[in-house]
């Protein structure tokens, strides 16, 4: 059985880009500004929840942070790493 390795996600609001990447910011293009750690599914499953929530309408870094930490939240509790108090 293999573990998903975790990767960094990366947003830009102005350009609406996403990273999932192990790749350092000071390499990128564009300003990036750091989400959090995720492996594969849980990023596939913020994708889709952000389309979800906010369909084609630009999001705010805030926005972004806000739905990547309750995701995070969520999946911390089901694979009972957090107490759900």
């Amino acid at each position: 059985m293999t573990f998903n390795r975790t990767k960094k996600i990366y947003f830009h609001e102005s350009t609406q880009k996403v990273r999932w990447t192990q790749t350092s910011s000071d390499n990128f293009k564009y300003d990036y500004k750091y989400i959090g750690n995720a492996n594969e599914p849980e990023f596939d499953l913020l994708m889709d929840f952000l389309w979800f929530l906010y369909e084609d309408k630009e999001i705010t870094f805030d926005q972004f942070f806000d739905t990547f930490k309750e995701l995070r939240t969520f999946c911390d509790q089901v694979k009972g790493l957090v107490d759900k108090d």
